[in-house]
């Protein structure tokens, strides 16, 4: 059986574009002589479409899409597609199915509808769809095909709360087939890839084709990877890395190479590693994707020569071409000289438009408070705080920081290019940040911890060595300095972690996650094992690390006004985190 693997960027409701690329696919796999092509899941209205499905509108035009496929189809009459589109529920439950849809010959010959439904992270699939109960088989090519859609083959979370009565694995297995079609939006999240193989790789034992089809792009803060595969036997047969393209390659089941044998053994992830798609190549496609879907063309950030908008500003010249890319230094009375200096050689080194715009906010402060100490009267906020010597210093601080964005916004309202956040993960779980410091559209390095930041400017050669080198400092006062207001960033890192991504709420159970991190495969960690073990021996670490998370609960109202960004971890600060910001807990 010859099959063209549909890897394609979809975007939601643009249904003309991806109908577009669904042509592009079958010409491909007609040219090709393919016995079927597999695109993504809810390919025609586009992944995740959330809240536009109750649009009566939207369905109809995706069924019209639908039937239009079907027409195209005529060009190609042997050859099998197997789209994804929203399906209406007429019978009870929720009103619509989350479906595949195979075409032969200008007609459906088969419907596939989702068993597993995700409820968990950024999926709220239980909202909309109602689940689906029966398999669906078609013969294609002398061979019986099972079809799938993504959590369908994963019903393997290792927890309770996530598991499934149904497996539809086990039961196509048991009708004998010969190959299974799965089609998938499945978002990227580090350690993702090999664990797709890990769980999906084994159920093919021992004799059964696995075609998976992931779609890849940026859509909001989720960026998909694609590394769409072709496993048999738990061989690894194929596995695309190519992204910023549609990939329609042909992969033979029955001649087919073996890449990797027993490919989810642990003793083959290194070998696998090397075939994966890079962090920073995502970062980059997502920002191009949210760039070029939102319609702009140009892009505007604050450089300060600092490591985290150093980062971004390579980011940006990587999505939309230096020749588009802003960066303004905004030096303060507090800003040292190499930190400009060393923004002026970042921005030479990449070839972005340089600006310097000079932050003089002493006057300013100066003008505020004499407009506001007016009154007179004892009842009045600003007279009381006064006389009580309780002046808010740090907002003398902090107006440096708004003033940058009040610059920054000027820029992308009168000269129209898109603003980016500098933020990264880290400072924001401890709300170290202005408040509106998050606050433009879209926040690259969001989900990114900054061992990860320094790692990919470390990798940059574009990026000068002292940017990275240098302690990291906000320099809004005086030797200010970002690890001696919170923690050693080694150590910080790894609380936030523990935190935010697994629940880890009690210091003994840091230690124990701690111990439990080092001593696995492929952990994400930043290198200072020894720093990070020996802290947590300390006579204050366990009132650091409370602290901390107490921080981070705090500030759950400062994250939720930020800008989307990457998501790129198990849990990121966004839709897949839900917290009160009202609340006595923390």
């Amino acid at each position: 059986m010859r099959v063209c693997i549909g890897q394609i960027n979809t975007t939601p409701g643009d249904f003309e574009g991806n109908l577009v690329r669904i042509k592009k696919g079958i010409d491909a796999a007609s040219e090709a002589r393919c016995d079927a092509i597999v695109f993504p899941e809810l390919t025609i209205p586009g992944y995740l479409s959330q809240d536009l499905i109750y649009d009566s509108r939207y369905i109809d035009r995706n069924l019209e899409v639908l039937q239009e496929v079907c027409d195209y189809s005529r060009r190609a009459p042997q050859l099998h597609i197997v789209v994804g589109c929203i399906g209406r529920n007429v019978g009870s439950g929720k009103p619509f199915f989350n479906q595949a849809v195979v075409i032969r010959g200008a007609g459906v010959v088969a419907t596939y509808k989702k068993q597993l439904l995700p409820f968990y992270d950024v999926f709220d699939e239980l909202r909309y769809f109602e689940p689906g109960s029966e398999l669906t088989l078609v013969e294609i090519a002398g061979q019986k095909v099972g079809i799938t859609i993504c959590e369908d083959l994963w019903n393997d979370k290792g927890s309770d709360d996530y598991n499934y009565a149904d497996k539809p694995m086990e039961m196509y297995r048991k009708q004998g087939v010969d190959v299974i079609f799965s089609l998938n939006s499945s978002p990227y999240v580090q350690g993702k890839c090999w664990q797709r193989l890990k769980v999906i790789a084994p159920g093919s034992e021992p004799t059964i084709g696995v075609v998976y089809v992931n779609q890849y792009g940026g859509q909001d803060e989720l960026v998909f990877d694609g590394q769409s595969f072709v496993v048999k036997g738990g061989d690894l047969l194929y596995l695309t890395k190519a992204i910023g393209q549609d990939t329609f390659d042909i992969v033979d089941l029955a001649d087919a190479e073996v890449l990797v044998p027993d490919v989810y053994r642990e003793k083959n992830l290194a070998a696998v590693q090397t075939r994966f798609v890079e962090l920073y190549d995502l970062l980059v496609l997502c920002l191009k994707d949210y760039v070029r879907k939102s319609g702009f063309k140009q892009l505007v950030l604050a450089s300060s020569g600092g490591v985290d908008s150093a980062v971004v500003c390579k980011i940006a010249c990587d999505a939309v071409g230096a020749e588009n890319v802003h960066a303004i230094r905004m030096p303060s009375t507090f800003s040292s000289a190499h930190s400009r200096d060393d923004a002026i050689q970042l921005h030479k080194n990449l070839g972005c438009w340089d600006y310097e715009l000079p932050i003089k906010h002493g006057s300013i402060v100066d003008g505020l408070n004499q407009h506001f100490a007016v009154h007179e009267d004892e009842g009045n906020l600003v007279r009381q705080r006064l006389s009580l010597d309780n002046y808010g210093s740090v907002a003398d601080e902090n107006i440096q920081a708004r003033l940058r964005d009040l610059y920054v916004m000027h820029f992308s309202n009168a000269y129209g290019a898109m603003p980016l956040s500098t933020g990264n993960k880290t400072e924001s779980a401890c709300g170290y940040y202005t408040h509106f410091d998050m606050n433009f559209s879209f926040a690259p390095i969001k989900d990114l911890y900054k061992f990860q930041v320094m790692g990919i400017a470390r990798d940059k050669r574009e990026i000068p060595e002292n940017i990275w080198r240098k302690p990291p400092s906000a320099e809004l006062a005086e030797g200010q300095s970002d690890e001696a207001s919170l923690l050693p960033y080694a150590v910080l890192d790894a609380i936030v972690r523990a935190y935010v991504e697994d629940y880890v709420s009690t210091f003994s159970g840091f230690k124990l996650w701690l111990q439990q991190q080092l001593s696995s495969t492929g952990h994400i960690l930043s290198g200072d094992h020894e720093f990070l073990l020996a802290w947590t021996t300390g006579l204050d670490a366990e009132a650091d690390f409370m602290r901390i998370i107490s921080l981070i609960g705090r500030m759950e109202y400062k994250r939720r006004q930020t800008c989307p960004g990457t998501k790129v971890s198990k849990v990121a600060f966004g839709i897949g985190r839900r917290i009160p910001i009202v609340e006595k807990w923390s």
